[in-house]
């Protein structure tokens, strides 16, 4: 898609209409905090916090009804950094990220809950340890990501830190391709049983929900995150679940405390950045909340996208409350200082 502001705009219009077809409020709403109690304690657990666009994602998540987020230090998303030298798979400036997303967030911790970023190879606990001090709350893996798999996730160099994780409880999120690591992940489980682990995108399983229901009847500790983003892998997953949204909302369901809510925002600035904002969380609420949301789709010309609705799960209470936020609470107060 374009990056021009002009054209968004006019599909986010496009999709007002389409939405006031359907019955949907429209993802261009400021409607501040909503009405209804529950959503204040909504938590988005998954969201990229680059460019110092700290009072930007505020303001987002006021607009959306969230009360609070859990932001990741992202040094490969953030424009600001350029691109990492050479293609050996590693992480780079991850030690700067963290820094610099503690600094950023030191005024808002009552809403936003940082998560350093740390090559599992590399990391010292000490240094860990320093940043827990600071204020972090949790470790973002990216390990798991095709373009960041330096090594196997179970590899010895990370034993280390997944004991420091599973013995202070730390709360773990983790980006894991499980169609091309889930036995990798799996015996990271298996070693380490009582991780704090939330595997994202539904670990890596929106087009396979037979693989996702494996892992969750396997490892009876493994959660996950509904994230997810923007353009065209959010376009494929949203419908992916589409067609199989029975399945996804009776897994739900049966456990609803396994799925936490997420959006896989990436505060990179932009003209238009308000409106993309507000279109992937109204989208990814959308798919737990409503019978119909509205996000990009597939157009008649290949690669093309089009504003389209789709159908939610339109999750019933209590359901709907423990994943919009209550398993998010949880899990960050798991944590155990030492």
């Amino acid at each position: 898609m374009s990056a021009d502001a002009s054209p968004r705009r006019r599909a986010v219009a496009l999709l007002a209409g389409l939405a006031v077809a359907c019955g949907v409020p429209t993802p261009t709403g400021t409607t501040g905090i909503d009405d209804d109690p529950a959503a204040r304690d909504r938590v988005d657990i998954h969201v990229h916090l680059v460019g110092g666009a700290v009072d930007e994602l505020l303001a987002a998540l006021d607009r959306r009804a969230i009360a609070a987020a859990v932001v990741i230090a992202s040094p490969h998303l953030d424009p600001a950094r350029g691109p990492a030298p050479g293609d050996d798979a590693r992480l780079h400036g991850w030690r700067e990220a963290n820094d610099d997303l503690l600094a950023a967030t030191a005024d808002h911790r009552d809403r936003l809950f940082p998560f350093v970023a740390v090559e599992p190879a590399e990391v010292d606990i000490a240094e860990l340890e320093r940043w827990f001090h600071r204020g972090a709350r949790g470790v973002k893996l990216y390990f798991g990501h095709q373009k960041l798999h330096a090594r196997p996730l179970d590899d010895p160099a990370h034993a280390s830190l997944f004991e420091w994780l599973e013995q202070r409880s730390v709360p773990v999120l983790a980006h894991v391709n499980t169609v091309r690591y889930r036995d990798e992940l799996a015996r990271v489980l298996r070693a380490h049983p009582r991780l704090e682990l939330v595997c994202a995108h539904l670990c890596g399983s929106r087009t396979d929900l037979d693989r996702l229901a494996g892992l969750l009847r396997e490892f009876p500790r493994l959660r996950v995150d509904t994230s997810h983003g923007a353009g065209l892998p959010g376009v494929d997953g949203f419908t992916a679940i589409e067609e199989d949204r029975d399945r996804l909302r009776a897994l739900i369901e049966v456990q609803p405390e396994r799925f936490l809510f997420g959006s896989d925002l990436v505060t990179a600035r932009g003209p238009a950045g308000d409106v993309d904002w507000d279109l992937q969380l109204a989208a990814n609420l959308g798919l737990l909340e409503r019978e119909r949301f509205e996000f990009w789709r597939h157009a008649a010309r290949i690669g093309a996208l089009t504003p389209g609705v789709y159908h939610g799960l339109a999750l019933a209470e209590p359901a709907v409350s423990r994943v919009l936020g209550g398993n998010a609470r949880a899990w960050l107060g798991a944590y155990r200082p030492q």
